[in-house]
């Protein structure tokens, strides 16, 4: 298996495979700090900022190791390096078998270079998900050029400038989603279902776009972006995938606040999102209304959260870590 990392360099691959390995416990190591942390946090933004830093810091870490072991190696290289390796190795050859050094050293070879060959396969089918993604959605969004009725896209401005938007928000109808979504960054689309206008009344109608509003405010697309780039990179470790998720499930309560601060009725957007349970029809790349559990969302709405059992378990996790 020598397609993809054949023009890679020996020692970088040697680099690159004990960078791999050394995430493995420094990734766990920041996600039970964040476990921890979140149990003394009450505040959905302030858990939502806490696990985009430790986010950050994941990919941070495996940038600092290559750094640090790549500058070690390079020292090793130099000509005092050089004749003190070379006679601790000629040393080693006294006493071992050529016969063993060949084949540890071809064995080890062969490990570091799996590993990374493995690495690179799953960064590249990774992307290729990715941008088939981005492609459905730039084809959704195409597809969705027709525009809301006046009195709905008035109700719409409204909603902006009650939350101080005033940037240019297209808002389309669409045949193909099932819930409220916004798409974009630079030009934003708001995604309106027929099933929503039809099923929501006016109120609930109003609260799930100012849900959507609230992420274009946030600029909660960027980072998304960013979580799927971290998730490619980094995409064999599991805690990455459990922070990630965090920032989904903490992003959506964020905007969930802002709708209820906005609209005003928690009860009535609660309601709207039991009516958009079973609506699950978008990719990760947009940002739903009816994104993450929705049962969780509609129970902290409600005041019926609890935070005991988490904050026994994160303190437990946290302290064995």
């Amino acid at each position: 298996m020598n397609t993809l990392a054949h023009w890679i360099s020996p020692e970088t691959i040697q680099v690159l495979s004990w960078t791999l390995v050394h995430f493995l416990w420094q990734g766990a190591a920041l996600a039970a700090l964040l476990w921890f942390v979140l149990t003394s946090i009450r505040s959905a933004s302030g858990r939502y900022v806490a696990s985009v830093i430790t986010l950050g810091l994941m990919l941070s870490a495996p940038i600092a190791t290559f750094v640090t072991l790549a500058s070690q190696t390079g020292e090793t290289n130099n000509p005092q390096s050089t004749r003190l390796v070379h006679s601790i190795s000629t040393s080693v050859m006294i006493t071992t078998p050529a016969a063993e050094q060949a084949a540890s050293s071809s064995a080890g070879t062969n490990i570091t270079r799996w590993l990374v060959e493995g690495w690179l396969i799953g960064v590249v089918a990774l992307s290729l998900r990715s941008a088939g993604g981005l492609l459905l959605l730039g084809r959704l969004r195409r597809q969705s050029a027709r525009a809301v009725s006046v009195p709905l896209k008035d109700a719409c401005l409204t909603l902006q400038r009650r939350m101080g938007l005033r940037r240019l928000i297209e808002y389309c109808e669409s045949h193909q989603v099932d819930a409220p979504a916004v798409i974009g960054w630079l030009r934003p689309v708001v995604l309106l279902p027929f099933t929503a206008m039809t099923g929501l009344s006016r109120e609930q109608l109003e609260a799930v776009i100012a849900h959507e509003l609230a992420h274009i405010k946030r600029m909660d697309a960027v980072v998304n972006l960013f979580q799927m780039f971290v998730e490619t990179v980094l995409f064999y470790h599991p805690a990455v995938w459990w922070v990630s998720r965090r920032i989904r499930v903490e992003r959506e309560h964020c905007c969930d606040d802002m709708a209820v601060a906005i609209c005003g009725d928690r009860l009535e957007y609660a309601r709207a999102l039991t009516l958009m349970e079973g609506w699950r029809a978008m990719p990760r790349m947009a940002l739903a209304a009816n994104g993450g559990s929705l049962t969780a969302r509609v129970k902290r709405l409600l005041g019926m959260e609890t935070f005991q059992s988490t904050r026994a378990v994160g303190f437990a996790v946290g302290l064995v870590c």
